[in-house]
């Protein structure tokens, strides 16, 4: 790229724009950051131009479908809940070129038959770490009994493949009944702590069109369905990334030590650094907070980053904790 520079920080890129004489900092918040870190990384000096502009690049994916105004977001010419634009927004920031899941999403849940279901649903969904699959369903979390078991009646298998479902007329849609009939499906913090120690947090898919209440409680933490589906057990509950579900945006931490433990070892020198360029490089979405938790849960040493302005990066050396 001959007319940009750019630097990377712990949470962000530096972008010197040469032509235009401006600096500009993107933060990893900003829905346009992945794609641009990618776009850097490709040396793709034009994509780089065409996005830093986070309406132009919402324009492009929906293809004109959909249209940023300040601070409201149009679906063909309709305002919507910033529920669903945040869903929207969470799939952009993947660097997602096809959003079609969430158009799927949107027409699933605008199928779902009530108006009061519609609006108690936002408050739902607005929860962090719950994708959107393919097919414009949600992924939800459901905390169970070691057996699999339901924990409140014991009765109901939620074991890997099962899909439980009754009536919609058998669900409670009055959201100011806490426990009461239906199934429900929990937000991540809300369905962990149900689990418990003794138990097994499971993620679960469900139809936005099966949504019938969420209770005024726990911070919504959870809703009321008619259908779902125990899709996987989920070993590390760890609160899922948003946008695609299955679209592997999270970081493995194991590959990310592996990597990390095999480049230290190949210099046979603790002292010299890793760069924070090189580990973008073999992992594009990475952060600082990512590496920090790997190679703090992974090993008895503590990274420690430097600004290396010789080469306008950070560097990553490994510091062994005190005994």
């Amino acid at each position: 790229m001959n007319n940009i520079d750019y630097a990377f920080g712990p949470s962000s890129v530096f972008i010197y724009d040469r032509l235009n004489n401006k600096p500009i900092e993107i933060t990893n918040d900003r829905l346009n950051y992945q794609s641009i870190i990618e776009a850097i990384r490709d040396n793709n000096e034009d994509l780089v131009r065409g996005l830093l502009d986070e309406n132009q690049v919402i324009n492009n994916v929906s293809n004109g479908r959909v249209i940023v105004k300040g601070n409201t977001v149009n679906l063909d010419g309709e305002e919507l809940h910033s529920a669903e634009a945040k869903k929207l927004l969470d799939l952009v920031s993947e660097s997602a070129t096809n959003i079609d899941r969430w158009f799927r999403f949107i027409e699933k849940l605008h199928d779902n038959p009530s108006y009061h279901c519609r609006e108690q649903a936002y408050n739902f969904i607005a929860h962090s770490g719950m994708p959107m699959t393919e097919n414009g369903n949600l992924i939800g979390y459901k905390g169970v009994a070691d057996d699999y078991k339901d924990k409140y009646s014991g009765k109901f298998d939620n074991s890997v493949g099962q899909v439980l479902s009754m009536a919609r007329s058998k669900v409670d849609d009055n959201p100011n009944n806490g426990c009461s009939s239906g199934f429900h499906v929990g937000s991540h913090n809300y369905a962990d702590q149900w689990a418990g120690n003794d138990g097994r947090l499971m993620i679960v898919e469900y139809n936005p069109a099966d949504i019938v209440s969420v209770p005024d409680e726990h911070g919504y933490g959870k809703l009321r369905v008619s259908k779902y589906t125990v899709i996987a057990e989920h070993s590390s509950r760890q609160k899922l990334n948003d946008g695609g579900y299955g679209n592997m945006t999270s970081i493995d931490q194991d590959e990310l030590f592996d990597w990390l433990d095999n480049r230290v070892s190949h210099t046979h020198d603790d002292s010299i650094p890793v760069y924070f360029r090189e580990v973008k490089h073999a992992f594009p979405r990475v952060t600082m907070s990512d590496i920090t938790e790997c190679i703090t849960n992974y090993s008895h040493y503590h990274p420690d980053y430097t600004f290396d302005s010789d080469v306008n990066d950070y560097t990553i050396r490994f510091q062994e904790l005190p005994h």
